[in-house]
């Protein structure tokens, strides 16, 4: 029941808090910014509220004013049940019930369901953790001041009361006593509800009760609206400002969020047009108030209909196996009850909520507003629909650029929408309530009349999903493949991984000196870049793919050169009769999740995405506290995706967000980002065969080493609670952690290919698209800081190269020969492919590039929109040029 009524009532709450988290952050970059943006947007939403709850609360001190002498006498004249039955009487008289006391209460009662969501978002968001603002060390911890024997002080809570205190203070001016008493006394509950609560949530409710005091004193002006809107004013400008001038983001993004902010100047006009509907089109809404109602609850319902069940049963009955046996839910219709509960709540609950709570003028918008959404919602559901291709169960697609349409389209979109709100207003203005209501309830019956026919078939598809799998125990099966007999080449691309650790996570682990057998490091590497974006295309593609080369090839678009860079090798080795096997290859067609299509037209290549495939399963085996991951994952997209498809088409793209749909996923240090990489690492001995009848290439892309968190030492394994680091320089450092959890995986694996047989006929390559920066002094000859523009550290243009050759045997050794990450084609190639050939340009594929040295760029813009088309925007200042020994300060320069 608990979890019924929080689906119902508070996880909408909880969803209009993280979509105003994630767009503050996005704009500010900074976590404690979000947390005070998300208070600031919870009071502006809520102000209508509290208007009502003040008139509530007014209209009560005002009729207990008025009764109180009369009840005085009565109480004083009058005992036990004659009493009761005279005051009865008299309340009667004056229309008024005991109850109605409560409404008194109603101004807290608001805050209640928005704590209870505050605090379920908050308190468990990992991007909190670790972040610091002014004296508070870590946001997702208590801020914890200072210890009094063995007491600790937590100085934001108690400033947080005091504030609550003040503002109570100068509302309740002149009240009652109780009044006073009931204000006072919530202060304190939430004191000791928060004291020991993370810093972050309690800095919310702070800015809550900062608010609430400007509200109060707000109420004590003679004009506040007028002073509102000054202040509103003031604070979008200095918004638009921000955003058009200094933020860094996408231009058209920065944009059209400006135009949304500007769009809040015309709030006098908007309240003005509505004034105008309500006295010349809605008139008849007020002449039926039941009918009025009825239209109301059926365009919610319908809403509700459409988003919680018939959008995500028609993509179930698509594919139920997809929806079955996921995690600890074996039938797919959990997931669509869980979608009806939170469509209810979005959009019949709450609405009607507001609804009861307002008067005739409001109710009548509300009524018209909801009508109005329903027949877009329909169109752009049913009649566009898209052509989106491949989705997965969490509501992904292969490429986001599936949902950018022609033009032509989102026009015409438009303009349907443009038509279908203007018939709306004209039926309301002259078509009867009663065939309105009547065409409401046809199209409801219709959903659910199509909605039966998606469960019949989601049934069906069920009982056979179920007959195959038996009780649903899951099992993993190979997807990658090696040959016994026949030469193997692996690649790992293991995203940020940091060179200058392999011998200290090697000497803290002897064991992987044995596992590691015959590995040569090559420390007296560099990269093109300090991000993936531009690093990683000259790993793949060798140095015609370098930034450098990349720019001078002008006349051709970045996505189109990224592509020929990741397909290079796989379409080398492919066409010298090798079974090529690529996975997860990064800003594939510059998709944020990877879209592996570009390598479907090529024979003997397979590509596939398992970077966040296996973490459900990982939970479920290793019994970890964060269980059914991947079926939470499906409850929280699938209304997202319903959103998605009742919204214009110039609109979908950006809902869906490369597929994180607002999530805070990426955001800060997640153990679900890390464990979506560990997860294949972990089971990859499993995810891979020794049946290859021909020579085997895999190519693999993996992100332990970049999303690095604190792990549990020794053995550096994933754990709820870390509570214990190590010791030494490295204690403190997660990328530390994560390349030694790396390591230690990948080790197990490479014990689990010499068991098999295919160890010594099988070359690997270990590879950074670039590194990170490390504690100064922990490492020898890596942590001096260099002459380039951006200061940074040497490390981080210093990758991972660790290469085993064939027959390779012996302790780890350390070459010095000046080498590049762009080297791994050549190194892949030699001895097995004569003479191979670039397939895009015809270039023989060589590093005589680097013979002279190499240009590598400092410049740190690593998403593609803030890129040219066709080239990347680096400056004539961001070129360093680098030559031999990288240690050598005097070898790095800038380019002239």
């Amino acid at each position: 029941m608990a979890n019924f009524l929080y689906t119902l009532i508070i996880s909408p709450l909880v969803q209009i808090i993280e979509i105003a988290y994630i767009l503050i952050y996005k704009v500010f970059n900074s976590p404690s910014i979000a947390i005070i943006g998300v208070s600031v947007a919870v009071t502006f939403l809520c102000l209508p509220l509290y208007v009502v709850a003040e008139k509530w609360q007014q209209t009560e001190r005002d009729t207990a004013a008025k009764l109180k002498p009369k009840i005085a006498k009565i109480k004083a004249a009058f005992k036990g049940d004659e009493q009761y039955l005279i005051l009865s009487t008299y309340y009667r008289q004056n229309h008024y019930h005991p109850l109605y006391t409560l409404r008194s209460s109603f101004g807290i009662l608001i805050q209640i369901p928005f704590f209870i969501a505050a605090y379920s978002y908050l308190s468990h968001l990992e991007a909190l953790k670790g972040v610091s603002f002014l004296f508070i060390h870590d946001l997702s911890l208590p801020d914890t001041m200072m210890h009094i024997d063995a007491f600790t002080v937590n100085i934001l809570p108690i400033a947080m009361t005091a504030i609550n205190i003040a503002a109570g203070a100068i509302y309740s001016r002149g009240f009652p006593v109780k009044e006073k008493v009931q204000l006072y006394g919530m202060a304190a509950v939430f004191l000791a509800l928060l004291y020991n609560s993370p810093a972050g949530l309690v800095l919310y409710w702070t800015m809550n009760n900062i608010l609430s005091l400007v509200k109060n004193i707000f109420y004590k002006l003679k004009n506040p609206l007028r002073v509102l809107y000054i202040l509103l004013v003031i604070f979008i400008t200095l918004a638009i400002v921000y955003l058009l001038c200094f933020n860094t983001g996408s231009f058209k993004k920065r944009l059209l969020l400006a135009l949304c902010c500007a769009a809040l100047f015309f709030i006098p006009l908007a309240l003005k047009c509505v004034t105008w509907a309500q006295e010349h089109l809605l008139f008849s809404l007020t002449a039926h108030a039941q009918r009025r109602t009825l239209l109301f609850i059926l365009s919610c319902t319908t809403l509700v209909l459409l988003t919680g069940l018939c959008i995500p049963s028609g993509v179930i009955a698509s594919s139920p196996e997809e929806f079955s046996f996921i995690d600890s839910y074996t039938s797919p219709f959990p997931f669509l009850v869980h979608s009806v509960l939170k469509g209810s709540g979005f959009f019949l609950f709450w609405p009607l909520c507001v609804y009861a709570l307002f008067g005739d003028h409001v109710k009548n918008q509300l009524a018209a507003l909801f009508s109005a959404a329903v027949l877009p919602a329909l169109a752009n559901t049913f009649a566009f629909q898209g052509a989106y291709g491949t989705i997965t169960n969490t509501f992904t697609f292969n490429s986001p650029s599936v949902l950018i349409s022609p033009g032509s389209a989102v026009v015409l979109n438009a303009a349907l929408l443009v038509l279908l709100f203007i018939t709306l207003l004209v039926v309301l203005r002259l078509v009867p309530l009663s065939a309105i209501n009547a065409a409401g309830g046809i199209i409801a019956a219709s959903l659910i009349i199509f909605s039966a026919h998606n469960l019949v078939a989601i049934q069906s598809g069920y009982n056979k999903t179920r007959t195959l799998n038996g009780d649903g125990v899951h099992a993993l099966s190979p997807v990658f493949s090696l040959s016994k007999d026949k030469a193997n080449v692996v690649i790992v691309m293991a995203d940020r991984a940091i060179s200058s650790y392999v011998l200290p996570i090697f000497a803290e682990h002897p064991a992987l000196g044995k596992q590691f057998d015959g590995f040569t490091l090559y420390p007296n590497t560099v990269s093109f870049a300090n991000h993936t974006l531009i690093g990683v295309p000259p790993v793949w593609g060798g140095y015609e793919y370098t930034p450098h080369e990349i720019n001078a090839r002008s006349n051709v678009p970045l996505v189109q050169k990224h592509n020929e860079a990741l397909l290079l090798l796989p379409r080398i080795f492919a066409d010298s009769c090798f079974q090529v096997t690529v996975s997860d290859p990064s800003w594939a067609n510059y998709s944020w999740i990877p879209d592996t299509s570009i390598y479907a037209q090529y024979e003997n290549i397979t590509a596939l995405n398992t970077i966040n495939h296996y973490s459900g399963l990982w939970y479920e085996r290793r019994h970890f506290g964060n269980d059914d991951i991947t079926a939470k994952k499906i409850e929280r997209n699938m209304l997202w995706f319903s959103f998605l498809k009742i919204f214009p088409l110039s609109l979908r793209i950006a809902i869906y967000d490369d597929g994180l749909y607002w999530s805070p996923e990426n955001i800060g240090d997640s153990i679900d980002a890390f464990i979506n990489s560990y997860a294949v690492l972990d089971f990859l001995s499993e995810l891979t065969g020794f049946d290859a009848e021909k020579p085997s290439a895999l190519f693999l892309t993996n992100d332990t080493t970049h999303e690095s968190i604190f792990l549990q030492y020794p053995g550096y394994t994933p754990t709820e609670q870390v509570t214990n680091r190590g010791s030494g320089p490295f204690s403190a450092d997660k990328n530390y952690h994560g390349n030694s959890a790396f390591y230690l995986m990948f080790g197990k694996w490479l014990d689990t290919l010499k068991a098999a047989g295919v160890y010594d006929n099988t070359r690997i390559i270990i590879v950074s698209d670039h590194g990170a920066g490390i504690p100064r002094g922990a490492v020898p000859n890596a942590e001096t800081l260099l002459a380039i523009p951006t200061g940074e550290q040497r490390t981080q243009y210093q990758p991972l190269l660790l290469v085993k050759d064939f027959d390779a045997h012996g302790e780890i050794k350390t070459d010095m020969t000046f080498m590049t990450n762009a080297d791994v084609p050549v190194l892949a190639t030699n001895g097995i492919v004569d003479h191979p050939v670039n397939p895009f340009t015809g270039n023989a594929v060589t590093n005589e590039l680097k013979q002279a040295g190499v240009f590598i760029t400092t410049n740190n813009i690593s998403m593609p929109f803030r890129h040219q088309k066709n080239v990347f925007n680096i400056k004539d200042d961001q070129w360093i040029h680098v030559h031999d020994n990288i240690f050598d300060e005097k070898n790095w320069e800038k380019a002239k």
